[in-house]
């Protein structure tokens, strides 16, 4: 039986909806206030729609991470946002602080288990490392600002 059946395209489609989707959730779900519940999935967001960005697969932008890494990072970044709750204690605020994370988080894992480690087209950037570099610095910087003003939200 092989258990990698869903195509990379089909991976960054998803990635390009889901990124977006965690950053905005605790907007969506009424969750301000609540940092343990809105920091995760924010965090998760923002770093999952950079690294799609870097990631060489038919949706990337600058082609530069390996699908393989951007699979095992998809399989950690989802156990982690599915655990948070519960290690945090925001579970303990009612189904909408938890439900959400873990069926994400959950959905991710399964993804990364499920996705083809190689993308459709065999395309690679030719694009410098540099540029993925900053592409990286970039994200990293966006995730910091909004770091910061999430915790001083509280």
């Amino acid at each position: 039986m092989r258990m990698r059946v869903i195509p990379t395209r089909v991976h960054g489609v998803f990635d390009l909806v889901t990124g977006p989707t965690l950053a905005a959730a605790p907007n969506l779900l009424r969750l301000n206030g609540a940092r343990r519940s809105t920091l995760p999935p924010r965090l998760t967001g923002l770093l999952g729609t950079g690294l799609s960005a870097m990631t060489d697969y038919e949706t990337g932008a600058v082609r530069v991470v390996p699908m393989k890494a951007h699979l095992v990072f998809d399989g950690a970044s989802g156990a982690a946002l599915a655990s948070t709750p519960w290690l945090s204690g925001a579970a303990r605020n009612g189904l909408r602080h938890w439900l959400p994370h873990a069926v994400i988080g959950l959905t991710e894992i399964a993804l990364a288990i499920a996705t083809r480690t190689e993308p459709g087209d065999r395309r690679r950037s030719r694009t410098p490392w540099l540029l993925g570099g900053l592409a990286v610095a970039g994200v990293g910087l966006a995730g910091a600002v909004a770091a910061r003003r999430l915790v001083g939200d509280d």
